[in-house]
């Protein structure tokens, strides 16, 4: 497991506007042949105190998030997964389809983007795209 810096930029449509944002913290990378794991501490103020970790092997992403709000999302191109996400409203069951899905991530970090949609009740409520960028520090991010 290596320290690593761990950049994020989501954007995503709901109700036809388009939002933004980027997120840039310290994390890990656990690097093996058939799969990384990637772990970051939540900086944003409502999610202050939660830790996310990106699970990746085989072709599937786990996406979990354990701490004030636990979450786990399920990301598989060309399939859709019904996955808890629990907010400071409660908590949700949602459909999650990835539309697509890259990594080239290696022992010194890469790239990981993936696109997908958010359902509930079949009803769209959001398209995502989201692009993490991981460099095991003293690389080049």
């Amino acid at each position: 497991m290596k320290d690593a810096v761990v950049k994020i930029t989501d954007r995503h449509i709901q109700d036809g506007e388009e939002m933004s944002c980027e997120l840039t913290t310290s994390g890990t990378l656990d690097f093996k042949p058939d799969g990384f794991t990637v772990t970051y501490l939540e900086t944003d103020e409502e999610l202050r105190g939660c830790t996310t970790t990106l699970k990746y092997s085989n072709g599937t992403l786990t996406m979990t998030r354990t701490g004030k709000y636990n979450t786990e999302l399920i990301i598989e191109k060309d399939r859709r997964h019904t996955c808890f996400y629990q907010t400071p409203f409660g908590e949700l069951m949602m459909g999650v389809y990835t539309k697509n899905m890259f990594t080239d991530m290696n022992e010194n970090g890469g790239t990981l983007r993936f696109s997908y949609t958010i359902d509930f009740n079949n009803d769209l409520a959001s398209e995502n795209d989201l692009n993490i960028t991981v460099a095991v520090k003293n690389q080049e991010v």
